[in-house]
């Protein structure tokens, strides 16, 4: 392509023809000519930011022939489709672009210093490590964050004590580092660390800090006053007793959290699910449902039996399969009654599920 051609699909893509726009940029995009880089360089810093945007596409045919650190700007550019394509550019970019944006971290220019910092949270590169854990210290706390957050992404365990130090920190920090924090194992001492958060007086930190202690968490955050504090204790906590008072929570997302915990743990509570059958939210009912699919009680069959009468095809769809779990007689004969439910998807649920009823009422 010469010049002036390529001059020509510029304009083009700054047109307001779609097509016309679209050739042009492909054209542009298909370009791995040396002599065309000084061209493309150029309008790299375009008016348009489509322009801006198919110069950046193009430049990974040149991946191993540029500098990066001139380009580090575009990850700040105002357009975030700019940036976009700036971050994947600098991800194909392979050791040039990673050492650029580690540069960039000690740079004394903070919006540069914030743009490398998240950018290198998108590499999982080992060499980001150790610049993020300083950025981590950062006297501003807008890259302290970032960094948290990038860190978090870090499989790493040298990760883990920037991350409980930054428990320390200011509350956006906090959360992001028990963000980064969940799925770990941690250590007695850095889960106390932890502890000191189900304290905290935001809802959303104390939520963070339950997720991240898991089975550990304290039973006093039942009592939470926040139902996302009790949601989540619902979800990690493993005392039956405490999931038994979660199932009676006023608020409905908490009931349904506990119940479904009860179900996934197949804890024998029938006397809690079963009132949960008549809940006024079909959430609760559907898990109610599932968590007595293993029950070995006979009260629980004609219960379940009557889910399949129940106003929402989820309940009912959810009753069937537990129902076909359970198996027997009793139900074989309630799920053939209702095979011919006028819901095709809910006809194919009860149909597998008598299936798999009869199967466990056929001598082996």
């Amino acid at each position: 392509m010469d010049p002036a051609t390529f001059l020509c699909c510029v304009e083009a893509i700054k047109s307001s023809d779609a097509a016309g726009q679209e050739d042009a940029a492909n054209q542009i995009a298909g370009l791995s000519d040396p002599s065309m880089l000084p061209q493309i360089w150029h309008h790299v810093s375009d008016d348009s930011p489509l322009v801006r945007r198919v110069m950046l596409w193009t430049l990974r045919n040149y991946s191993s022939q540029i500098e990066y650190s001139p380009l580090l700007s575009c990850l700040r550019d105002p357009d975030m489709a700019v940036r976009e394509a700036a971050l994947l550019l600098f991800m194909e970019g392979g050791s040039s672009s990673t050492g650029a944006l580690v540069d960039a971290v000690s740079s004394t220019d903070d919006a540069l210093r914030f743009s490398a910092v998240e950018a290198l949270g998108q590499f999982r590169t080992p060499e980001a490590v150790n610049p993020l854990m300083n950025a981590a210290i950062s006297d501003n706390p807008d890259i302290r964050e970032v960094a948290i957050l990038s860190l978090g992404v870090y499989a790493d365990a040298c990760v883990v004590p920037t991350l409980v130090a930054a428990l320390d920190d200011e509350p956006q920090i906090r959360l992001a580092a028990l963000e980064g924090l969940k799925t770990r194992p941690l250590s007695p001492a850095d889960a106390e660390k932890v502890s000191v958060c189900v304290s905290d007086a935001d809802p959303a930190i104390r939520t963070a800090a339950v997720a991240v202690l898991g089975k550990h968490v304290p039973k006093s955050c039942a009592d939470d006053e926040s139902s996302s504090v009790r949601r989540t204790t619902a979800a990690v906590i493993a005392s039956p007793e405490i999931l038994g008072k979660l199932c009676c929570d006023a608020d409905p997302s908490v009931r349904m959290a506990a119940a479904e915990a009860v179900g996934k743990r197949k804890y024998a509570m029938e006397d809690v699910l079963l009132p949960l059958l008549s809940d006024e939210v079909p959430g609760v009912r559907r898990a109610a449902v599932t968590g007595l699919a293993f029950s070995k009680r006979p009260d629980v069959v004609p219960a379940l039996i009557r889910c399949l009468s129940d106003p929402k095809p989820g309940v009912q769809a959810a009753a069937a399969t537990a129902l076909g779990e359970i198996g027997g007689d009793e139900v074989i004969a309630a799920l053939s009654a209702s095979s011919q439910s006028g819901n095709a998807i809910l006809r194919g649920i009860i149909k597998n599920a008598l299936s798999a009823a009869m199967k466990k009422s056929s001598p082996e």
